[in-house]
């Protein structure tokens, strides 16, 4: 059939209407699907972001610790962590739960290892305990008498003349094994007391029980004691000038 050309006419017009509807829609399509893959893209970015700062905020970090001779350690988990206020309320309760400290003898001076053991894995550090920092002082040492039929004082607050507090005698260290050895044999003989690092050394002198008889008088706050020919008192020193105690 032969078109006129009014018809032509009108047949070019719906196929370019139709061309251009066709072109319209593939290239909003197009516009569509790439805005989706863009979103898609961001979102996983973020994700993985997020994730990577809660790991590092869980990260357990533990603290070298030192602490003095004789002072017991810490038991609030917090104390032992480098970054505790960026860990959640339950990871530090379960961190706490699985704290050991059992090897660690604050008694002792010494690095000890410390342990806290999460979700199958160790994490170890040290506690070091240092030397309690004792009171100076400087002993001066009396020189001892007894007889061969005595007993060996190991009071040590009967060697010195210096007046020592409960603290300070618990350092202190007496050796008298040269006396001890020595014991009925007469004789002068060395003892020491040894504290904070430092020796002194005094005479323990050994006689026999005939060599002299002494008679001491006291005050009534004082007991005798006849090997040192002095007066041990209750409360103060005993001045031998005064014969009283101060």
């Amino acid at each position: 059939m032969k078109l006129n050309k009014k018809e032509i006419t009108f047949l070019s017009l719906v196929i370019a209407i139709w061309g251009i509807i066709l072109i319209s829609s593939g290239y909003i399509m197009t516009q569509d699907k790439k805005t989706i893959v863009k979103k898609t893209y961001n979102l996983n970015v973020s994700t993985k972001k997020i994730t990577e700062i809660q790991a590092k905020k869980n990260e357990v970090k533990l603290k070298e610790i030192t602490t003095e001779e004789g002072t017991p350690i810490s038991t609030d988990i917090k104390d032992y962590l480098e970054n505790p206020d960026q860990i959640s309320d339950k990871m530090l309760k379960e961190l706490a739960q699985n704290l050991d400290t059992s090897n660690v003898n604050v008694n002792q001076p010494g690095t000890y290892i410390y342990t806290i053991v999460y979700k199958k894995k160790t994490y170890q550090n040290k506690i070091i305990v240092e030397q309690k920092k004792l009171p100076k002082m400087t002993l001066t040492l009396k020189e001892k008498k007894m007889t061969t039929v005595e007993t060996i004082s190991r009071n040590i607050r009967e060697y010195v003349y210096e007046e020592i507090s409960d603290e300070i005698y618990d350092y202190l260290v007496l050796d008298i094994s040269e006396v001890i050895e020595h014991q009925k044999i007469p004789g002068r003989y060395k003892y020491s007391i040894t504290y904070d690092n430092t020796t002194y050394y005094g005479d323990f002198i050994i006689i026999e029980p005939g060599d002299y008889q002494a008679t001491i008088t006291c005050p009534a706050d004082a007991v005798p004691d006849t090997i040192n020919r002095t007066c041990i008192c209750e409360n103060g020193r005993y001045n031998p000038n005064t014969k009283t105690c101060e």
